[in-house]
Parts: C-alpha cells; structure tokens; sequence
C-alpha cells in the first residue's frame, strides 16, 4: 500500500473535480479495494450535490470535514429530526461518527472536502435504507 495524503494540493484538486462532475462530487479512496475492512476515502462536493438520506444498519460511519462546511442531519425512522449540525473546520464540531443505523444526510453549505472512514466491504444502500421526507 502505498502512502496516501490529504495535502491542500490533493484538496484542491477534489474541488476541481467534483465542480466538474455531473453528480458534483468527487471521490478518491485510500483503501484498495471494495472488499477492505476498513474503507476510507476523500469526497469533495459542490452545495448543489445530493446526499440523499439514508442509513448503514450494521455500520457506523465516520465524517471529518477537512475544508469548507456541511450540515449534517440525523433523523428518526419517521424522519423526525434528531441532530441538525454544521461541520468543518471553522465551526465547533470538526467531526461527526454517526452510528449504525441511523438515517442521515449531508447538506454541503459551500464546496467542501471530507474525510469518510466506515468499516468495509461496500454494500450499495438499497431503497430500504434511504429516507424520503414528507
């Protein structure tokens, strides 16, 4: 495995890319493969992206905000709202882990990069485990 950093070079560059993507994100991943035990990867994102709501059941899932600033929401099954949080590293909270099964969703206030850490291998999120609200 080769040595993987997040200088502001590499942040730059995942702004670029996601204001270039249709989805306006980005992602690089520092873990090999789909099927690693423990996936990390940068995601950049524009404020037009969307993170739709949604939940891992049996996995938790780790969001540091290295530039810019995001709100992130937990919700309820009901989708009631249990946290709303601004995130970054001008804000308070810096981070957030979010526990297995609870639905959340992003919503980038400004392009912004983050650092994603959840345990592996991938498994798609399925219509079962997003969140439409009401």
């Amino acid at each position: 495995m080769a040595l993987q950093i997040a200088d502001q070079t590499v942040l730059d560059e995942m702004l670029r890319s996601a204001s270039e993507s249709p989805r306006r994100r980005a992602h690089k991943n520092f873990h090999e493969s789909l099927e690693d035990p423990i996936h990390r990867l940068l995601i950049g994102a524009m404020p037009d992206t969307v993170f739709p709501i949604h939940r891992h059941r049996d996995k938790f899932e780790l969001m540091i905000v290295l530039s810019g600033s995001m709100e992130i929401t937990l919700y309820n099954d009901d989708g009631t709202v249990i946290k709303k949080q601004n995130v970054g590293p001008e804000q308070e909270v810096h981070a957030m882990e979010i526990p297995a099964g609870v639905f959340h969703g992003n919503k980038v206030l400004e392009p912004s990069v983050m650092l994603e850490v959840k345990p592996g291998p991938y498994i798609p999120v399925g219509p079962e485990d997003t969140l439409e609200l009401k």
